[in-house]
Protein backbone atom coordinates (compact mmCIF):
# COMPACT_ATOMS: atom_id res chain seq x y z
CA UNK A 1 0.00 0.00 0.00
CA UNK A 2 2.80 2.46 0.85
CA UNK A 3 4.57 1.59 -2.52
CA UNK A 4 0.99 2.36 -3.75
CA UNK A 5 1.28 5.95 -2.59
CA UNK A 6 4.69 7.06 -3.14
CA UNK A 7 4.04 5.62 -6.97
CA UNK A 8 0.79 8.15 -7.06
CA UNK A 9 2.59 10.96 -5.59
CA UNK A 10 5.71 10.37 -7.83
CA UNK A 11 3.17 10.54 -11.20
CA UNK A 12 1.35 13.48 -9.64
CA UNK A 13 4.68 14.82 -8.99
CA UNK A 14 6.21 14.27 -12.35
CA UNK A 15 2.22 15.61 -13.66
CA UNK A 16 2.74 19.12 -11.22
CA UNK A 17 6.08 19.63 -12.87
CA UNK A 18 5.16 19.66 -16.24
CA UNK A 19 1.90 21.87 -16.03
CA UNK A 20 4.01 24.08 -14.48
CA UNK A 21 6.72 23.85 -17.48
CA UNK A 22 3.88 24.33 -19.62
CA UNK A 23 2.56 27.26 -17.45
CA UNK A 24 5.31 29.21 -17.75
CA UNK A 25 5.86 28.73 -21.19
CA UNK A 26 2.10 29.29 -21.82
CA UNK A 27 3.30 32.69 -19.63
CA UNK A 28 6.14 33.46 -21.57
CA UNK A 29 4.49 34.10 -25.11
CA UNK A 30 1.45 35.43 -23.74
CA UNK A 31 3.65 38.51 -21.75
CA UNK A 32 5.67 37.83 -24.96
CA UNK A 33 2.47 38.42 -27.58
CA UNK A 34 0.78 40.32 -25.21
CA UNK A 35 3.33 42.97 -25.53
CA UNK A 36 4.50 42.77 -28.82
CA UNK A 37 0.77 43.12 -29.51
CA UNK A 38 0.82 46.59 -28.34
CA UNK A 39 4.18 47.24 -29.60
CA UNK A 40 2.57 46.28 -33.31
CA UNK A 41 -0.40 48.68 -32.42
CA UNK A 42 1.70 51.40 -31.56
CA UNK A 43 4.35 50.52 -34.50
CA UNK A 44 1.16 50.72 -37.10
CA UNK A 45 -0.27 53.46 -35.87
CA UNK A 46 3.38 55.63 -35.15
CA UNK A 47 4.07 54.63 -39.12
CA UNK A 48 0.86 55.93 -40.44
CA UNK A 49 1.67 59.17 -38.69
CA UNK A 50 5.13 59.38 -40.38
CA UNK A 51 3.03 58.71 -43.56
CA UNK A 52 0.46 60.99 -42.92
CA UNK A 53 3.66 64.12 -42.20
CA UNK A 54 6.31 62.69 -43.87
CA UNK A 55 6.53 62.58 -47.80
CA UNK A 56 8.46 58.74 -49.49
CA UNK A 57 11.02 60.97 -50.52
CA UNK A 58 12.07 62.56 -47.23
CA UNK A 59 11.44 58.94 -45.42
CA UNK A 60 13.39 57.29 -48.34
CA UNK A 61 16.58 59.96 -47.93
CA UNK A 62 16.54 58.97 -44.22
CA UNK A 63 16.54 55.31 -45.36
CA UNK A 64 19.24 55.46 -47.80
CA UNK A 65 21.89 56.28 -44.34
CA UNK A 66 20.70 53.05 -42.63
CA UNK A 67 21.58 50.73 -45.80
CA UNK A 68 25.69 50.50 -44.58
CA UNK A 69 24.88 49.27 -41.11
CA UNK A 70 22.63 46.17 -42.21
CA UNK A 71 25.72 45.21 -44.54
CA UNK A 72 28.05 45.89 -41.36
CA UNK A 73 26.00 43.68 -39.21
CA UNK A 74 27.74 40.52 -39.49
CA UNK A 75 30.75 41.88 -37.91
CA UNK A 76 29.07 40.80 -34.70
CA UNK A 77 31.33 37.38 -36.06
CA UNK A 78 27.87 34.80 -35.37
CA UNK A 79 28.32 35.68 -31.76
CA UNK A 80 24.31 36.15 -31.12
CA UNK A 81 24.02 32.96 -32.90
CA UNK A 82 26.47 31.12 -30.88
CA UNK A 83 24.34 32.55 -27.80
CA UNK A 84 21.02 31.96 -29.00
CA UNK A 85 22.02 28.07 -29.02
CA UNK A 86 25.28 27.84 -26.32
CA UNK A 87 23.09 29.63 -23.18
CA UNK A 88 20.29 27.01 -23.84
CA UNK A 89 22.55 23.61 -24.49
CA UNK A 90 25.07 24.62 -21.93
CA UNK A 91 21.94 25.02 -19.21
CA UNK A 92 20.51 21.68 -20.86
CA UNK A 93 23.72 20.62 -19.68
CA UNK A 94 24.23 21.62 -16.49
CA UNK A 95 27.00 24.07 -17.02
CA UNK A 96 26.46 27.86 -15.72
CA UNK A 97 30.35 28.18 -15.76
CA UNK A 98 30.36 27.35 -19.88
CA UNK A 99 27.41 29.70 -20.11
CA UNK A 100 29.19 32.96 -18.37
CA UNK A 101 32.73 32.37 -20.25
CA UNK A 102 30.83 32.54 -23.58
CA UNK A 103 28.75 35.84 -22.63
CA UNK A 104 31.51 37.35 -21.26
CA UNK A 105 33.94 37.25 -24.23
CA UNK A 106 31.06 37.76 -26.94
CA UNK A 107 29.63 41.06 -25.06
CA UNK A 108 33.47 42.36 -24.83
CA UNK A 109 33.79 41.99 -28.48
CA UNK A 110 30.59 43.42 -29.67
CA UNK A 111 31.35 46.34 -27.53
CA UNK A 112 34.49 46.72 -29.27
CA UNK A 113 32.55 46.34 -32.76
CA UNK A 114 30.41 49.00 -31.75
CA UNK A 115 32.83 51.65 -30.94
CA UNK A 116 34.99 50.78 -33.92
CA UNK A 117 31.88 51.32 -36.48
CA UNK A 118 30.22 54.54 -34.15
CA UNK A 119 33.40 56.09 -34.73
CA UNK A 120 33.41 55.48 -38.06
CA UNK A 121 30.09 57.24 -38.69
CA UNK A 122 31.03 59.85 -36.12
CA UNK A 123 34.07 60.98 -39.03
CA UNK A 124 31.40 60.92 -41.99
CA UNK A 125 29.13 62.94 -39.53
CA UNK A 126 31.79 65.30 -38.99
CA UNK A 127 32.91 65.21 -42.67
CA UNK A 128 29.47 66.45 -43.45
CA UNK A 129 28.95 68.86 -41.33
CA UNK A 130 32.35 70.17 -42.03
CA UNK A 131 30.71 70.46 -45.74
CA UNK A 132 28.19 72.52 -44.69
CA UNK A 133 25.49 69.23 -45.19
CA UNK A 134 23.68 69.17 -42.17
CA UNK A 135 20.96 66.75 -43.27
CA UNK A 136 24.26 63.96 -44.17
CA UNK A 137 25.77 65.11 -41.02
CA UNK A 138 22.78 64.12 -39.01
CA UNK A 139 21.57 60.97 -40.56
CA UNK A 140 25.34 59.25 -40.46
CA UNK A 141 25.42 60.75 -36.42
CA UNK A 142 22.05 58.37 -36.11
CA UNK A 143 23.91 55.59 -37.38
CA UNK A 144 26.74 56.13 -34.99
CA UNK A 145 23.71 56.09 -32.10
CA UNK A 146 22.13 53.29 -33.61
CA UNK A 147 25.18 50.61 -33.85
CA UNK A 148 25.14 50.79 -30.31
CA UNK A 149 21.31 48.67 -30.33
CA UNK A 150 22.68 46.78 -33.45
CA UNK A 151 25.57 45.05 -32.10
CA UNK A 152 25.57 45.79 -27.94
CA UNK A 153 21.88 45.10 -27.48
CA UNK A 154 21.95 42.45 -30.39
CA UNK A 155 24.31 40.81 -27.61
CA UNK A 156 22.12 41.51 -24.60
CA UNK A 157 19.54 40.44 -26.43
CA UNK A 158 20.88 36.91 -27.13
CA UNK A 159 21.93 35.86 -23.21
CA UNK A 160 17.55 36.60 -22.62
CA UNK A 161 17.13 33.12 -22.95
CA UNK A 162 15.34 32.18 -20.24
CA UNK A 163 11.68 31.63 -19.53
CA UNK A 164 11.83 34.19 -16.63
CA UNK A 165 13.59 36.98 -18.37
CA UNK A 166 10.80 37.03 -20.94
CA UNK A 167 8.12 39.20 -19.78
CA UNK A 168 10.96 41.83 -19.03
CA UNK A 169 12.51 41.69 -22.12
CA UNK A 170 8.47 42.22 -23.21
CA UNK A 171 8.19 45.34 -20.91
CA UNK A 172 11.37 46.59 -22.47
CA UNK A 173 10.13 46.07 -25.95
CA UNK A 174 7.10 47.98 -25.11
CA UNK A 175 8.92 50.83 -23.72
CA UNK A 176 10.97 51.28 -26.77
CA UNK A 177 7.62 51.27 -28.88
CA UNK A 178 5.73 54.14 -26.67
CA UNK A 179 9.06 56.41 -26.95
CA UNK A 180 8.98 55.53 -31.10
CA UNK A 181 5.28 56.42 -30.80
CA UNK A 182 5.57 59.49 -28.93
CA UNK A 183 8.44 61.13 -31.01
CA UNK A 184 6.44 60.87 -34.40
CA UNK A 185 4.74 64.17 -33.14
CA UNK A 186 8.49 65.60 -33.65
CA UNK A 187 7.93 64.92 -37.42
CA UNK A 188 5.58 67.77 -39.29
CA UNK A 189 8.06 70.34 -37.37
CA UNK A 190 11.41 68.47 -37.59
CA UNK A 191 10.70 66.66 -41.05
CA UNK A 192 13.93 64.53 -41.84
CA UNK A 193 15.77 65.75 -38.60
CA UNK A 194 12.53 64.02 -36.51
CA UNK A 195 13.32 60.60 -38.04
CA UNK A 196 16.96 61.31 -37.17
CA UNK A 197 15.85 62.07 -33.73
CA UNK A 198 12.99 59.13 -33.81
CA UNK A 199 15.40 56.74 -34.55
CA UNK A 200 18.54 57.32 -31.75
CA UNK A 201 16.79 58.48 -28.90
CA UNK A 202 14.89 55.26 -28.35
CA UNK A 203 17.93 53.28 -29.14
CA UNK A 204 20.06 54.48 -26.67
CA UNK A 205 17.31 54.22 -23.82
CA UNK A 206 16.81 50.90 -24.95
CA UNK A 207 20.41 50.04 -24.64
CA UNK A 208 20.66 50.87 -20.64
CA UNK A 209 17.38 49.47 -20.26
CA UNK A 210 18.98 46.01 -21.52
CA UNK A 211 22.37 46.81 -19.86
CA UNK A 212 20.49 47.54 -16.74
CA UNK A 213 18.21 44.50 -16.82
CA UNK A 214 20.81 42.29 -18.45
CA UNK A 215 20.40 38.62 -16.99
CA UNK A 216 23.93 37.99 -16.53
CA UNK A 217 25.26 40.33 -14.64
CA UNK A 218 28.93 39.65 -15.53
CA UNK A 219 32.38 41.47 -16.42
CA UNK A 220 33.04 41.38 -19.96
CA UNK A 221 36.51 40.06 -20.71
CA UNK A 222 38.10 39.89 -24.46
CA UNK A 223 38.95 36.27 -23.34
CA UNK A 224 39.72 34.65 -27.62
CA UNK A 225 39.79 31.20 -26.32
CA UNK A 226 35.67 31.67 -25.14
CA UNK A 227 35.00 33.66 -27.99
CA UNK A 228 36.67 31.12 -30.14
CA UNK A 229 34.38 28.80 -28.87
CA UNK A 230 31.23 30.78 -29.37
CA UNK A 231 32.35 31.65 -33.40
CA UNK A 232 33.00 28.13 -34.12
CA UNK A 233 29.35 27.46 -33.66
CA UNK A 234 27.85 30.75 -34.24
CA UNK A 235 29.30 32.39 -37.50
CA UNK A 236 28.57 29.28 -39.54
CA UNK A 237 25.20 30.07 -38.45
CA UNK A 238 25.64 33.86 -38.50
CA UNK A 239 26.88 33.32 -41.99
CA UNK A 240 23.81 31.70 -42.93
CA UNK A 241 21.72 34.18 -40.65
CA UNK A 242 22.63 37.22 -41.67
CA UNK A 243 22.24 36.45 -46.02
CA UNK A 244 18.38 35.46 -44.29
CA UNK A 245 17.96 39.06 -42.41
CA UNK A 246 20.28 41.59 -42.70
CA UNK A 247 21.59 41.40 -46.11
CA UNK A 248 18.47 40.16 -47.38
CA UNK A 249 16.68 43.68 -46.01
CA UNK A 250 20.51 45.05 -47.22
CA UNK A 251 19.22 43.93 -50.40
CA UNK A 252 15.91 44.66 -50.75
CA UNK A 253 16.69 48.76 -49.45
CA UNK A 254 19.40 48.40 -52.23
CA UNK A 255 17.35 47.27 -55.18
CA UNK A 256 15.07 49.73 -54.60
CA UNK A 257 17.44 52.63 -53.86
CA UNK A 258 18.94 51.73 -57.71
CA UNK A 259 15.76 50.56 -59.56
CA UNK A 260 13.42 52.97 -58.18
CA UNK A 261 14.78 55.91 -56.43
CA UNK A 262 14.67 57.28 -52.93
CA UNK A 263 10.67 57.57 -53.33
CA UNK A 264 9.97 53.98 -53.79
CA UNK A 265 12.57 53.59 -51.27
CA UNK A 266 10.24 55.67 -49.17
CA UNK A 267 7.15 53.65 -50.15
CA UNK A 268 9.08 50.64 -48.98
CA UNK A 269 9.30 52.48 -45.23
CA UNK A 270 5.31 51.71 -44.90
CA UNK A 271 5.42 48.69 -46.76
CA UNK A 272 8.29 47.64 -44.16
CA UNK A 273 6.39 49.01 -41.24
CA UNK A 274 2.96 46.62 -41.90
CA UNK A 275 5.20 43.78 -42.88
CA UNK A 276 7.12 43.89 -39.70
CA UNK A 277 4.50 44.53 -37.31
CA UNK A 278 2.34 42.10 -38.33
CA UNK A 279 5.02 39.28 -37.70
CA UNK A 280 5.43 40.63 -34.00
CA UNK A 281 3.25 37.36 -33.10
CA UNK A 282 5.38 35.09 -35.38
CA UNK A 283 8.67 36.53 -33.67
CA UNK A 284 7.37 36.26 -30.09
CA UNK A 285 6.40 32.60 -30.61
CA UNK A 286 10.29 31.71 -32.10
CA UNK A 287 11.91 33.67 -29.60
CA UNK A 288 10.31 31.43 -26.54
CA UNK A 289 10.14 28.23 -28.93
CA UNK A 290 13.45 28.13 -29.86
CA UNK A 291 15.63 27.93 -26.78
CA UNK A 292 12.89 25.38 -25.47
CA UNK A 293 13.69 23.21 -28.47
CA UNK A 294 17.32 23.31 -28.45
CA UNK A 295 17.45 22.40 -24.66
CA UNK A 296 15.25 19.20 -25.80
CA UNK A 297 17.44 18.12 -28.39
CA UNK A 298 20.08 18.69 -25.99
CA UNK A 299 18.74 16.15 -23.35
CA UNK A 300 16.76 13.17 -26.02
CA UNK A 301 18.50 13.59 -28.78
CA UNK A 302 15.39 13.53 -30.55
CA UNK A 303 14.80 15.45 -33.93
CA UNK A 304 11.24 13.81 -34.53
CA UNK A 305 9.99 14.77 -31.01
CA UNK A 306 11.52 18.43 -31.09
CA UNK A 307 9.72 18.59 -34.56
CA UNK A 308 6.70 17.89 -33.56
CA UNK A 309 6.32 19.93 -30.58
CA UNK A 310 6.46 23.18 -32.88
CA UNK A 311 4.78 21.54 -35.54
CA UNK A 312 1.03 22.29 -33.70
CA UNK A 313 1.64 25.30 -32.72
CA UNK A 314 2.70 26.06 -36.65
CA UNK A 315 -0.76 24.78 -37.47
CA UNK A 316 -2.42 26.72 -35.05
CA UNK A 317 -0.41 30.00 -36.45
CA UNK A 318 -0.83 29.57 -40.06
CA UNK A 319 -4.39 28.93 -39.66
CA UNK A 320 -5.04 32.20 -37.90
CA UNK A 321 -2.78 34.18 -40.34
CA UNK A 322 -4.45 32.60 -43.43
CA UNK A 323 -7.71 34.46 -41.86
CA UNK A 324 -6.04 37.39 -40.92
CA UNK A 325 -4.10 38.60 -43.93
CA UNK A 326 -6.82 38.68 -46.86
CA UNK A 327 -8.97 40.94 -43.84
CA UNK A 328 -5.86 43.27 -43.87
CA UNK A 329 -5.37 43.08 -47.33
CA UNK A 330 -9.20 44.07 -47.92
CA UNK A 331 -9.00 46.90 -45.42
CA UNK A 332 -6.17 48.10 -46.75
CA UNK A 333 -7.93 49.06 -50.35
CA UNK A 334 -10.12 51.86 -47.75
CA UNK A 335 -7.99 52.74 -45.30
CA UNK A 336 -4.70 53.83 -47.10
CA UNK A 337 -6.68 56.42 -49.56
CA UNK A 338 -8.62 58.28 -46.38
CA UNK A 339 -5.23 57.68 -43.81
CA UNK A 340 -1.89 58.08 -46.05
CA UNK A 341 -2.84 59.03 -49.76
CA UNK A 342 0.50 60.19 -50.26
CA UNK A 343 1.34 56.31 -49.93
CA UNK A 344 -1.27 55.47 -52.44
CA UNK A 345 1.09 54.12 -54.76
CA UNK A 346 2.42 51.41 -52.29
CA UNK A 347 -0.87 49.59 -51.84
CA UNK A 348 -0.54 46.97 -53.87
CA UNK A 349 3.14 46.01 -52.65
CA UNK A 350 1.56 46.52 -48.68
CA UNK A 351 -0.74 43.60 -49.77
CA UNK A 352 2.10 41.70 -51.13
CA UNK A 353 4.12 41.99 -48.06
CA UNK A 354 1.19 40.69 -45.70
CA UNK A 355 1.42 36.91 -46.92
CA UNK A 356 5.33 36.79 -45.51
CA UNK A 357 3.93 36.02 -41.84
CA UNK A 358 2.57 33.07 -43.27
CA UNK A 359 5.65 31.97 -44.60
CA UNK A 360 6.89 32.64 -41.18
CA UNK A 361 4.60 30.60 -39.08
CA UNK A 362 5.34 27.69 -41.15
CA UNK A 363 8.52 28.18 -40.30
CA UNK A 364 8.30 27.65 -36.79
CA UNK A 365 9.14 23.85 -37.39
CA UNK A 366 12.62 24.69 -38.58
CA UNK A 367 13.64 25.36 -34.94
CA UNK A 368 14.46 21.39 -35.09
CA UNK A 369 16.88 21.78 -37.38
CA UNK A 370 18.42 24.91 -35.99
CA UNK A 371 18.70 22.55 -32.90
CA UNK A 372 21.34 20.68 -34.38
CA UNK A 373 24.10 23.44 -34.89
CA UNK A 374 25.00 21.79 -38.32
CA UNK A 375 24.91 25.43 -40.22
CA UNK A 376 24.50 23.86 -43.87
CA UNK A 377 21.38 22.29 -43.61
CA UNK A 378 20.02 25.67 -42.29
CA UNK A 379 21.71 27.78 -44.85
CA UNK A 380 21.09 25.82 -48.23
CA UNK A 381 17.35 26.98 -48.17
CA UNK A 382 18.39 30.98 -46.94
CA UNK A 383 20.90 30.52 -49.95
CA UNK A 384 18.57 28.96 -52.96
CA UNK A 385 16.09 31.55 -51.58
CA UNK A 386 18.45 34.15 -51.55
CA UNK A 387 19.65 33.31 -55.01
CA UNK A 388 16.05 33.25 -56.46
CA UNK A 389 15.02 36.63 -54.67
CA UNK A 390 18.73 38.38 -56.36
CA UNK A 391 17.62 36.90 -59.19
CA UNK A 392 13.44 37.30 -59.83
CA UNK A 393 13.91 40.92 -58.34
CA UNK A 394 15.47 42.67 -61.38
CA UNK A 395 12.96 40.79 -63.87
CA UNK A 396 10.26 41.79 -62.28
CA UNK A 397 11.08 45.39 -62.26
CA UNK A 398 10.93 46.11 -65.92
CA UNK A 399 7.40 44.67 -66.12
CA UNK A 400 5.76 45.88 -62.35
CA UNK A 401 8.04 48.46 -61.39
CA UNK A 402 10.58 48.12 -58.03
CA UNK A 403 8.73 48.36 -55.21
CA UNK A 404 6.21 45.06 -56.10
CA UNK A 405 9.53 43.57 -58.04
CA UNK A 406 11.27 43.48 -54.57
CA UNK A 407 8.13 42.37 -52.74
CA UNK A 408 7.16 39.82 -54.90
CA UNK A 409 10.94 38.52 -55.34
CA UNK A 410 11.38 38.63 -51.30
CA UNK A 411 8.56 36.63 -50.79
CA UNK A 412 9.36 34.32 -53.16
CA UNK A 413 12.68 33.67 -52.08
CA UNK A 414 11.56 33.15 -48.66
CA UNK A 415 8.92 30.71 -50.00
CA UNK A 416 11.88 28.72 -51.58
CA UNK A 417 14.01 28.72 -48.31
CA UNK A 418 11.18 27.30 -45.88
CA UNK A 419 10.44 24.83 -48.38
CA UNK A 420 14.35 23.46 -49.13
CA UNK A 421 14.63 23.66 -45.37
CA UNK A 422 11.70 21.50 -44.63
CA UNK A 423 13.10 19.01 -46.97
CA UNK A 424 16.63 18.80 -45.23
CA UNK A 425 14.81 18.19 -42.27
CA UNK A 426 12.46 15.54 -43.45
CA UNK A 427 15.50 14.00 -45.07
CA UNK A 428 17.04 13.82 -41.52
CA UNK A 429 14.08 12.89 -39.35
CA UNK A 430 13.56 10.34 -41.89
CA UNK A 431 17.27 9.21 -41.32
CA UNK A 432 16.83 9.20 -37.12
CA UNK A 433 13.70 6.73 -37.52
CA UNK A 434 15.62 4.51 -39.77
CA UNK A 435 18.90 3.95 -37.52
Amino acid sequence: MSGLVLSIKHVYGAQKTRLMEHGHLVHSISALAGGNFLSSVLGAAGGLLVARFITPEVAGSFRSYTIPLMYLTFMHLGTFDGLHRQIPFYMGKDLPGEVNKAASASGAWNVLVAAIVSVAFLTLAAISFIKRDTQAGCGWLTQAAICWGTFYVGYLAATYRTVSHFVALAKINLFQSVTVFLLVFTLPFLAFYGLCLRAAVPSLLVLYLYHHFRPLKIPLKLDFTALKGVVSVGLPLCFWGALDTSLWMALENSYLLSLGGVKELGLFSVVFVMREGLSMLTRAVHQVLAPRIIEKFAREGSLRRVTWESTKLSMLLVAVMLILVPLLSHGLDYFVPLVIPKYLDGVYAMKLALWVVVVDAASLPLNALYATGKAWLYGRGVLAGLVVFAAVTPLLAAHVGALPAVVIGSLAGRIIRVVACYIDLFIMIGSEVSD
